[in-house]
């Protein structure tokens, strides 16, 4: 069952903001969807929409399988945690767990202390029910804000707005398995936002990346990790984060693929299952992404593709080390790098139903107002790769590798070293930052 509707959703504020952007998503039911994205990409408006405390400019709010448009925040049947736990600081944590049941006048005064007892067991609280809001650890208070959303029975949909995110980084991670720990076992559907891509991928079912307003990416956190759709998801996702670089696609026919850096490149086998997909692209200006993982220090014994440059620094991060290699190739300016136009703000009426809103949308996505197709997209993706890349401040540094090394040993500063590159977890991108190289896109 499907917990969550939201169909090409869209919010512009009076101002003009364009703060949500024809979002279109399915929640099932007992699922932990988490928005990841940067500040003020629309997460929380999104989750402000569905508990009803933001009217949508257009598009349709479903809640288990009802349309919700209409319906106040009271009537939705969601529990909403936000960041500051938002507990009343003149109650005791018992009252703060009771209030929601005070409303209830079916509810007698014992079975109201039965549930709060109930309540603080299970959230590990009971020490602190005499305790006032001032008296208790980050961690203590954002559990006594989940106990209050809950206590009356389990909601449609929970809804959690970065509930970790003004914790010390100590108590996020025990924490943050809790509530994981909980919403599994109640099968409580639910909606989490974060900025934070650990608690992302630690926690998701799914993830929603999300960039102005739209969205970016959707899946499970392996699949958005490892075969992203974009090079703003492969560049978002990751810590370190991806290397990008710029590089020049040459299709030698029923032979390889080269991904030129200019003054080195890789090589794709002319069987490998991206080189069909990149050929379209021959001659054209494309984004290449790396991981730190797939990269290690070469050796005599190593077999394969592999990319040289001087050691600029190494960092030790306790469990690892981190190389810095210069290598002169073109860097890319993520910032400067977008699927879909930038729309910041629209006019009065520019998001005037479904028929009006596909009609801009096409229209944005291609010069001439015409929606192409498969074939048509191609060649405007095409168009746009052959293009120049983008020229940003800065760009006279080139790019450094990012390397992961377990130890660096043989590795100093200054020094001219080889990486060994593993090629199927190289990542290749339009020059809108488009995946091109995989079947999903």
């Amino acid at each position: 069952m499907t917990a969550v509707v939201l169909d090409q959703v869209t919010k512009v504020y009076d101002n003009g903001v364009l703060a949500v952007d024809d979002v279109s998503l399915r929640v099932d039911s007992g699922e932990l969807l988490v928005l990841l994205g940067p500040s003020g990409c629309g997460k929380t408006t999104l989750l402000r929409i569905i508990a009803g405390l933001e009217e949508q400019t257009a598009g349709d709010v479903w809640l288990s399988g009802q349309i919700a448009n209409e319906l106040p925040p009271q009537k939705r049947n969601v529990a909403m945690v936000f960041q500051d736990g938002a507990l009343y600081p003149h109650l005791t944590v018992r009252d703060n767990l009771a209030f929601p049941l005070h409303s209830d006048r079916t509810v007698d005064k014992l079975a109201v202390q039965d549930k709060v007892r109930e309540m603080a067991h299970g959230l590990s609280i009971e020490q602190t029910l005499d305790r006032r809001p001032s008296m208790l650890s980050g961690g203590e208070r954002q559990r006594v804000a989940m106990g209050r959303a809950l206590i009356r029975g389990k909601p449609a949909v929970l809804l959690m707005d970065e509930p970790l995110a003004s914790l010390d980084v100590s108590l996020r991670s025990g924490l943050r398995a809790e509530i994981s720990a909980l919403l599994r076992s109640l099968r409580i559907t639910t909606v989490y936002v974060t900025h934070d891509q650990v608690e992302a991928l630690s926690l998701a079912d799914r993830i929603v990346v999300l960039r102005d307003g739209a969205v970016e990416d959707v899946g499970t956190p392996d699949r958005v990790y490892h075969d992203p759709r974009s090079a703003f998801v492969a560049a978002f996702l990751g810590s370190p984060p991806v290397n990008l670089a710029w590089a020049t696609i040459w299709v030698i026919n029923g032979d390889r693929v080269v991904l030129d850096f200019g003054g080195q490149h890789l090589d794709l086998a002319w069987t490998d299952p991206r080189s069909e997909p990149l050929t379209p692209y021959h001659g054209m200006s494309m984004i290449v992404g790396i991981r730190p993982e797939a990269l290690t220090p070469w050796s005599a014994k190593t077999d394969g593709s592999r990319l040289c440059g001087r050691v600029s620094s190494l960092e030790y991060h306790g469990h690892e080390w981190m190389a810095r290699l210069e290598v002169g190739f073109r860097p890319v300016d993520i910032n400067e790098v977008r699927m879909r136009p930038q729309r910041r703000a629209m006019s009065n009426g520019a998001a005037g139903g479904r028929r009006g809103r596909k009609a801009a949308a096409a229209k944005a996505a291609s010069p001439n107002g015409a929606v192409a197709g498969r074939r048509g997209r191609k060649a405007a993706a095409a168009a746009a790769g052959a293009a120049d890349p983008p020229r940003h401040h800065g760009a006279h540094r080139g790019t450094h590798l990012l390397v992961r090394l377990d130890s660096p040993k043989g590795w100093a500063s200054g020094q001219q070293v080889a990486v060994a590159v593993d090629v199927p977890n190289v990542y290749v991108f339009d020059g809108d930052g488009r995946r091109v190289d995989s079947p999903l896109v």
